[in-house]
């Protein structure tokens, strides 16, 4: 689709060039010694201004159509805006802790945390996608970064811990959205200061 944009775009400089030349001058150089009699022949000055009109609709249409051509391309996407993500991470948060599509699945084989394999298909939307990746661990709470929006989740208390389950457990969750970037849990920073 680039190259036919890129060739569209080609006529669409030759197109507007040859709107911008004298067409006066190119009649005469190329059509008046044809006749004998060139000035009687020669067309009116407002059938070279509406040669110049169409060649630059002509250039117009082709323009627009090379533009069209780069935007289902994709050139001209710039991804989702910040409103729109964390639009989908409150979405994925409220998933998470109702009772509908299996939101308590965890699995103790997971490395990008124990809920990245539920969260990172549910932020898809036209395209590019963000991806939520665990920015640490502090006991059961595993906080996740998407594009500057923190998502952390965290198993309700009072639930049996099967580590290293090979099945799905199911846990009722609790989540928490924050329009800012994760940061380390208090219980995290401690440790690194002691």
């Amino acid at each position: 689709m680039i190259g036919a944009a890129v060739f569209t775009a080609l006529f669409t400089l030759a197109f507007f060039a040859f709107a911008l030349v004298d067409h006066r001058k190119l009649w005469w150089h190329f059509q008046a010694g044809r006749f004998d009699n060139p000035e009687q022949h020669e067309p009116s000055p407002a059938s070279f201004k509406w040669r110049r009109v169409a060649l630059v609709g002509v250039a117009a249409f082709l323009a627009w159509q090379c533009v069209g051509m780069l935007r289902l391309e994709g050139v001209f996407d710039s991804g989702p805006d910040h409103g729109e993500i964390l639009e989908r991470v409150e979405s994925v948060a409220a998933d998470l802790e109702t009772a509908k599509d299996g939101r308590y699945k965890l699995s103790g084989l997971e490395r990008e945390g124990s809920w990245g394999s539920f969260i990172n298909p549910r932020l898809q939307g036209p395209g590019n996608d963000p991806i939520a990746t665990l920015a640490s661990k502090s006991g059961d709470e595993e906080p996740y970064a998407v594009d500057g929006i923190c998502l952390t989740v965290t198993p309700m208390p009072g639930q049996s811990k099967q580590a290293y389950a090979m099945g799905n457990l199911m846990y009722g969750l609790k989540t928490d959205v924050t329009d800012s970037a994760c940061e380390q849990s208090e219980h995290i920073n401690r440790l690194g200061g002691m």
